[in-house]
């Protein structure tokens, strides 16, 4: 199933912001930032280049890659395929949605946008903005050492998912604060990005 098949508009039409004791959260949005701002030096010190330098769409699609593969394992799939495979699924779809929409949340304090305006912001960053590494390489490499983090603050998968938006959220918000990519165009990167994971079978653990 392509992603534009799944773009439908969120009907929200008033802005909400984020609040701790969101059912959509994890159990409290302090322990989830504690894990994500743990996580990120593990994903910097993997990705940081031979001049010591980090490319941001490989950051930001790294971690939404990882979200979307935590997304991914808490549906407890049985997975028949082989790694790289496409699954299709209506649950996922409905999940992803409730993600962006946190997403949006966290970045725009509100959740009206449709997500194809995100991911056509994405398609038009420029070419320097593309990931430096493949999906199925990040899972192998990084998917375990995402899980012992969330694990050891206590998250299932699903909560990993939302823990991981919660890391995306930094990382746009850095890259966009330093004039390095819009936010926008960041959000689509990170939509897309969750989007294949959760619905591609990831190298087993």
């Amino acid at each position: 199933m392509l992603l534009s098949d799944v773009f439908r508009q969120f009907t929200i039409k008033e802005p909400a912001k984020v609040k701790e004791d969101s059912p959509s959260l994890p159990e409290t949005l302090g322990r989830g930032r504690e894990a994500a701002l743990e996580f990120l030096p593990i994903l910097k010190t993997e990705l940081v280049a031979s001049d010591g330098s980090l490319h941001a769409r490989t950051m930001l699609s790294v971690a939404a890659w990882l979200t979307g593969t935590s997304l991914y394992r808490s549906f407890n799939f049985k997975e028949a395929h082989r790694p790289g495979t496409m699954i299709k699924s209506d649950e996922v779809n409905k999940e992803w949605e409730s993600m962006i929409y946190l997403l949006e949340q966290y970045n725009f304090q509100k959740a009206d946008i449709p997500v194809g305006r995100l991911v056509l912001a994405a398609m038009a960053a420029p070419d320097f903005f593309k990931p430096e590494v493949e999906m199925l390489h990040v899972q192998s490499k990084l998917q375990g050492q995402y899980n012992t983090v969330m694990k050891k603050h206590g998250f299932d998968y699903l909560d990993g998912a939302r823990v991981g938006i919660i890391l995306c959220s930094i990382l746009i918000q850095q890259y966009s604060g330093a004039g390095i990519i819009e936010p926008e165009a960041a959000a689509g990167v990170v939509a897309q990005r969750i989007f294949e994971a959760a619905k591609t079978v990831p190298s087993p653990l």
